[in-house]
């Protein structure tokens, strides 16, 4: 009996929130999704932009990484990418990003960010020295200790030597 009721209140506070412009709950749970989704697709690309040679390595390997973080489809993951694309799109400062990551993802999944931001960096085999700026920066502002950083490094590099091709 407890159960109708329940469903009941949260069908008139869903109707509340709505009338009175609010959102309801799944709304704020699919639009701190998005956020938080196109917060990582932007460090990523970010991470292949920043040495002035996007290839399709680096968003082939940050569909991948994006697929994995959050369970999406390719074509979801390369529509974050295309986004991130976008010249308007860049950001200014990546506070804004790294902020939505401390606030919502656990010290492991951040860790697990910073090796795919490496693997990124890494898919052409070659990381230059804006990349490595970029994702020492970030896992700064991520508060990942060096020790976790380091081993994310050596983790995307073992494991691009590992891959085949």
């Amino acid at each position: 009996m407890a159960l109708p009721l329940r469903n009941f209140l949260d069908a008139i506070t869903d109707g509340l929130q709505k009338a009175v412009g609010g959102e309801t709950e799944q709304e704020r749970e699919a639009r701190q999704t998005r956020e938080i989704q196109q917060a990582v697709a932007m460090l990523l690309y970010e991470t292949a932009r920043v040495d002035s040679d996007v290839k399709n390595e680096d968003l082939q390997v940050a569909g991948e990484c994006l697929q994995k973080l959050f369970g999406l489809s390719g074509e979801q993951a390369r529509g974050l990418l295309d986004q991130a694309a976008v010249p308007d799109q860049r950001p200014t400062s990546y506070r804004p990003m790294t902020k939505l990551v401390n606030e919502r993802f656990s010290p492991e999944e951040k860790y697990r960010l910073v090796e795919y931001m490496w693997r990124v960096a890494n898919a052409d085999f070659e990381i230059d020295m804006y990349e490595d700026h970029l994702v020492r920066k970030i896992a700064e502002l991520l508060y990942v200790p060096h020790r976790e950083f380091i081993s994310a490094k050596h983790r995307a590099k073992h494991r691009a030597k590992d891959k085949p091709g």
